[in-house]
């Protein structure tokens, strides 16, 4: 009682997350064919504990300004592919690797008008960014189509229909019997809030269960509204060093945002389940190529680093959390698998793990804390590595 009260005179109020996606909720919308996508000229505030940013669309339901869809005869545009880390919303519209990329380019290079377009969305899986490229994306007219790839998060979202808790379901690609990927799940029906379907490219998952999930997290929500020291508490456990942070992890204490099939991500050789994830994606990322080519547009793919692949304190923690060694995993088996396919199919590929890597060893950091995203410095990094690569391997002759 005495640290409650001595919480409540001397802390600021910690964050409230039910405010904050309250506010999020309104910038979303069902589509037939994608699933969800963004309101047109909507807005929100999107606010976390470390980050608060406003939102804002275009006519097009991208974060971006507004631009025409014509492209004019000066003009070169890169279509930016992504999810959240693409999207950025952690981070304010000027911050985000799209303004920053367009700014670096139209710096570096001279003769066009350099038109860089965020078409990024968050909660979409590659499937679903293959789609809009086809449904939408090629109408926009650009030059080069530039893919960001979060390979757990992209893997998993690639097999899965509906989340639990989501409010709305996606499309899916399969198998066919020729050994082609086909779409299935078009238009987007709707599912129980409280199932999680997976598509018949894994094997059917047992249901979670949603209830306990929900009676958890309205518990915890409670408990951070009527005592201040709770929120306090948790808040501080979480930037606590990594050996206590990945006990705490493992115990359940503090909760784990990664699954714990996440562990057999890095493993090898892979077991099945993640091994049928790689095969579908590759495939989709293999189309989505092919198109391009046939559209006569250049395509470039990047991996986007994983915190624990990057910094030691969230190796600890991601280690300690689900009670490996070190050794047991390859935390370079996603880029290495990348690098021999982009290879066998001719097509360009930029490793970014290296890079930040190198950076992180002053001791700056490009992701938050406590959110997997990418941080201002992040992004501005990742906005230097893709103009490199853009220049001297695609756009050199604009020189």
């Amino acid at each position: 009682m005495l640290f409650e009260l001595g919480v409540r005179i001397f802390a600021e109020p910690e964050f409230d997350y039910t405010q904050a996606s309250a506010d999020e909720s309104a910038l979303w919308q069902y589509d037939a064919k994608l699933g969800w996508a963004m309101q047109p000229n909507g807005q929100c505030t999107f606010s976390r504990p470390e980050f608060s940013s406003e939102i804002q669309t275009n006519a097009f339901g991208l974060r971006d300004d507004d631009f025409s869809k014509e492209k004019a005869k000066d003009e070169f545009r890169i279509l930016l592919l992504g999810d959240s880390v693409v999207a950025g919303f952690e981070v304010q519209r000027d911050g985000t690797m799209e303004a920053q990329l367009e700014k670096r380019l139209n710096r570096q290079l001279s003769g066009k008008k350099i038109q860089v377009i965020n078409a990024g969305v968050r909660g979409y899986g590659t499937d679903q960014e293959l789609l809009y490229l086809l449904e939408r994306g090629m109408a926009l007219q650009p030059d080069i189509v530039v893919l960001g790839f979060v390979p757990a998060n992209d893997l998993e979202n690639n097999v899965t229909v509906h989340t639990a808790g989501r409010i709305f379901s996606k499309p899916c690609f399969v198998f066919d019997e020729a050994g082609h990927i086909a779409l299935r799940g078009i238009p987007v029906p709707d599912y129980d809030l409280q199932k999680q379907i997976y598509s018949a490219v894994m094997p059917q998952r047992p249901e979670p269960v949603a209830a306990a999930d929900g009676n958890q997290n309205a518990l915890k929500v409670f408990l951070s509204k009527k005592l201040r020291s709770y929120a306090f508490v948790a808040r501080r456990l979480k930037t606590a060093p990594p050996e206590f942070v990945g006990w705490l992890k493992k115990r359940g204490i503090l909760h784990n945002s990664l699954p714990p099939e996440q562990v057999d991500f890095y493993r090898f050789p892979l077991n099945d389940d993640w091994t049928a994830r790689w095969k579908i994606t590759l495939a989709i990322i293999e189309q989505m190529h092919a198109f391009c080519i046939k559209n006569e547009t250049d395509f470039l793919l990047w991996s986007f680093p994983q915190k624990e692949q990057i910094y030691s304190r969230d190796r600890v923690i991601f280690t300690r959390s689900f009670a490996v060694d070190d050794d047991e995993l390859d935390f370079d088996q996603p880029e290495k698998k990348l690098r021999t396919f982009a290879r066998q199919n001719k097509m360009q590929y930029v490793e970014t793990a290296a890079g930040f890597r190198h950076r992180a060893k002053s001791g700056e950091r490009f992701h938050f804390i406590t959110d997997h995203h990418l941080n201002e410095n992040g992004h501005r990094l990742m906005a230097e590595i893709l103009a490199t690569h853009i220049t001297k391997k695609t756009i050199n002759e604009l020189k």
